[in-house]
């Protein structure tokens, strides 16, 4: 089983819970997702896409947050890096999304820290095939489209299904998205989740429980998925 998922809520979570550390707020988040991740194997999960920083949260939010948000991966990458977590449950690490992007509106030494960090990961971890964590950063569906729409006509292939799947930054698709706190998918999985159950929970990220996601487990066990017929 594959799942897509959009964590949301972490600024609203920060003023309901008087957190003055947008640092420390983060950290909760990315603990909270270690624990999704253990949920998940316990119920058979083999991948996990994250939607972690979009493309539209490097250019529209304020370049104190981006920062941040740099700092705070760029920890996290290299932490994961002789973490027994990952390694120990063989974890994959895939970096999935324009990496050019972070290079564009911040301190470039910190797009270019992000970038190493990220690229240390995936290399450590590229043998591992037990669990494949897709790490969507500098991610956006359209511009993922139209990027491996770029790479199909610049070969001179056929513009199709089977073509368009190769060339995109995440070639998998998601049989379940999930997405807390609101209700849309922002850019995220466009073409891949033609056909992913969407579940969207009214709890912010850090709020999110381990029965949330059984519900939605058990839920997507019992449908009958058509794909059309």
């Amino acid at each position: 089983m594959h799942i897509g998922l959009i964590p949301d809520g972490n600024r609203r979570y920060m003023r309901k819970m008087g957190i003055t550390s947008l640092m420390g707020s983060y950290r909760s988040g990315i603990s909270k997702f270690y624990d999704f991740l253990d949920w998940g194997m316990k119920r058979g999960v083999k991948e996990v896409t994250i939607y972690a920083l979009s493309l539209e949260n490097i250019t529209n939010r304020g370049k104190r947050e981006v920062e941040t948000l740099y700092r705070v991966f760029s920890e996290q990458a290299k932490k994961a890096l002789n973490d027994k977590r990952i390694h120990e449950k063989k974890i994959r690490i895939k970096v999935c999304g324009d990496k050019e992007s972070l290079l564009q509106t911040v301190d470039r030494k910190l797009g270019v820290e992000l970038i190493k960090s990220m690229d240390d990961l995936e290399e450590k971890t590229k043998d591992y095939n037990n669990f494949t964590l897709n790490f969507a950063v500098g991610y956006g569906g359209r511009q993922e489209i139209i990027n491996a729409v770029r790479n199909i006509t610049s070969k001179g292939l056929e513009v199709n299904e089977e073509n368009i799947r190769n060339n995109l930054w995440i070639r998998d698709y998601p049989d379940i998205v999930i997405r807390t706190s609101e209700e849309r998918l922002s850019n995220f999985l466009l073409w891949q989740s033609a056909y992913s159950e969407i579940y969207f929970v009214d709890k912010l990220w850090q709020e999110f429980r381990e029965n949330d996601l059984e519900k939605i487990i058990d839920d997507y066990n019992s449908r009958e998925r058509r794909y059309g017929k």
